[in-house]
């Protein structure tokens, strides 16, 4: 090992002589040269060398324009009509008729309660009013013969009309010992099985009227809710369709905020949606009405930024770079969206700006503008 070790010194200091001597060979000669008159050019001929350097640049003139910052927000999809269902009085079960998640029309039977004790309440309100009628008609006839006061013929008129009254009640619960779908639409959960004992308003099913569309339900911090309002268009993504763009618009927001998360709902109906289950998520983009009047400068043109404080080149009247501060609003894709620091028609300058010197001299080699193209940075010659 000692001697593999020696060689590879011994291999090294040769490589550095080498290199050395190679080196100084390489000194002399430039002397050399640099003296010969042959090529030293006299020292009356003038300097070609430019003493100042021209820049290559391109610049973009300045176009203010309303601009709205787009709200971003994640949710989750949720029929616009969901709806808890129940019976009206307790009882025990019969049968459920439905599957959770399965659709249903409007009328069709989803579960009934066992209705041997509530056609007993019916049958004996009936018995109680054909009483209290036959009192009635047999105080009405004494009366006529003055053999009952008035008191006792009022009386039982209010027999009647409590009877009544306790049938209607009794008839009403024997329409509701069971429990219909209100609408077309689809059974999202289902709380019931055959044979249980439930009480009356205790949750049967939770049921989604789809007639009445879906919706994405956001929270939104308080600085955005307020550039919001109501028929705001919205885009809509969800991670079940990939690659598909939804369109719609806000329904509803909030009056309050929410005491936990401190952030208001807002509510984005789908204009058109797909086979859709309540609880998917979806990331939606809104447009506010509300807007200021913005430049939109590509991010190539900034030659420093520290948060919403940024400078740029911008040409003077006589055509020198001058580096200028800018205000930011916010960043949109390859854009800074400035709110103040240039002037309507001012040129910046967009490509070249990290060669340029405070107030040094520019070549303008093209003016670009910008073209629509979403948020990406698309600069073309202007015509």
């Amino acid at each position: 090992m000692w001697q593999t070790l020696a060689n590879q010194h011994a291999n090294w200091l040769n490589t550095t002589k080498s290199a050395l001597k190679i080196a100084m060979i390489g000194l002399v000669s430039t002397h050399v040269l640099a003296n010969d008159p042959l090529t030293t050019p006299p020292t009356n001929q003038p300097n070609t060398v430019p003493s100042i350097i021209e820049v290559p640049v391109s610049v973009m003139p300045v176009h203010f324009e309303a601009s709205a910052k787009k709200v971003v927000a994640s949710g989750s999809i949720r029929p616009i009509s969901e709806q808890m269902l129940a019976f009206k009085t307790s009882g025990i079960i019969d049968k459920v008729w439905v599957k959770e998640g399965q659709t249903v029309k409007k009328g069709d039977l989803l579960a009934s309660l066992l209705l041997e004790e509530i056609d007993a309440q019916v049958a004996k309100a009936n018995a109680v009013l054909d009483d209290a009628s036959r009192q009635l008609e047999r105080i009405t006839e004494l009366k006529g013969r003055q053999l009952a006061s008035d008191e006792r013929g009022r009386q039982a008129q209010t027999a009647v009309q409590i009877a009544t009254s306790d049938l209607a009640i009794a008839k009403f619960n024997r329409q509701y010992a069971v429990i219909r779908a209100p609408a077309d639409g689809r059974v999202l959960t289902r709380h019931i099985e055959n044979h249980e004992l439930i009480q009356a308003g205790q949750k049967a099913f939770v049921f989604a009227d789809l007639k009445q569309g879906w919706s994405v339900r956001l929270s939104v911090a308080d600085v955005d809710v307020v550039k919001l309002k109501l028929k705001d268009p919205a885009s809509i993504q969800m991670d079940a369709y990939p690659g598909q763009v939804f369109s719609g618009y806000i329904r509803e927001i909030a009056g309050r905020s929410d005491a936990r998360s401190q952030t208001f709902e807002v509510d984005v109906l789908l204009n058109e949606a797909p086979r859709l289950y309540s609880g998917l998520i979806a990331h939606t983009q809104i447009t506010p009405s509300f807007t200021q009047s913005l430049a939109k400068v590509p991010m190539t043109s900034l030659i420093e930024a520290n948060g919403t404080h940024a400078r740029i080149y911008v040409l003077d009247e006589q055509g020198k770079a001058v580096l200028q501060n800018i205000n930011i609003a916010y960043l949109n894709g390859a854009y800074a969206m400035v709110s103040a620091g240039v002037e309507e028609g001012e040129k910046i300058v967009v490509q070249g700006g990290p060669f340029i010197l405070d107030g040094s001299a520019i070549a303008v080699m093209n003016t670009l503008r910008i073209t629509p193209m979403k948020d990406s940075l698309n600069l073309t010659p202007a015509q």
